[in-house]
């Protein structure tokens, strides 16, 4: 019993150690409400998709894919009946009829553990101010429970500088504002809190004292396995 306890030690020491798994996040297009001013040389849908996926790409532990209906797990769940093609179209954070999340269920099938998706609820351009005011809600869901982990409403802004024409400018501007604040968000709920510069020594000096914990129990378990030979 007391090796067994042993071995529990040093397993539970190597578990605590062990890096954190990666989980994968399901990206989905944006929705447009009806206060989304239209332009046709600015895709924000596009635009924002993109600003926010470089965002979410810095999380740690965090691999990040694009919903696309080309994907071959996407195609051969409409293959064999078990999505029908009308869910493959934005918004994807709305509740079935069973009360599943749209974005849960097709982040199931592409076997995701996360999945975001949300709406531009405003874009507009006011020439009299010169400024662009973007409004975007979202949700971040757990693929598996279905639980809303995260639900963000964030507004971007950008201004046209002195000497500035082109709306665009200030476009993205408002762009990348909003996809900083989402991000954020997402970071803080999915990433454990890093510690200060100042805190960030002891915890070193803790890893050490547990290699060093491990190795004992490694050695005293080769050791009780040795001594137990020689006795047969």
């Amino acid at each position: 019993m007391k090796r067994i306890g042993i071995v529990l030690a040093v397993i539970g020491l190597l578990t605590q150690n062990a890096p954190a798994q990666t989980r994968e996040l399901v990206l989905f297009p944006f929705g447009i409400g009806p206060a989304v001013q239209p332009t046709e040389e600015f895709n924000v849908g596009v635009e924002l998709l993109n600003a926010l996926y470089a965002q979410l790409k810095q999380i740690p532990n965090l691999y990040v894919v694009r919903f696309r209906e080309t994907n071959p797990s996407i195609l051969r769940a409409l293959e064999e009946n078990r999505l029908r093609r009308d869910r493959l179209v934005p918004p994807f954070n709305e509740r079935e009829a069973d009360g599943t999340w749209r974005a849960a269920r097709i982040g199931a099938v592409m076997g995701a553990n996360l999945a975001f998706a949300g709406r531009i609820e405003e874009f507009r351009y006011d020439p009299r101010t010169r400024e662009v005011t973007l409004t975007v809600s979202g949700d971040l869901i757990d693929v598996a429970s279905g639980e809303v982990l995260l639900s963000v409403a964030e507004t971007g802004r950008g201004r046209l500088g002195s000497g500035e024409e082109d709306p665009n400018l200030a476009r993205i501007a408002a762009v990348a504002q909003a996809a900083e604040r989402i991000g954020a968000a997402i970071r803080a709920r999915l990433v454990p809190a890093e510690p200060s510069p100042a805190a960030s020594e002891p915890p070193k000096r803790v890893d050490q004292r547990n290699e060093r914990a491990v190795f004992s129990l490694f050695m005293l378990i080769l050791g009780a396995l040795l001594a137990d030979y020689s006795n047969r």
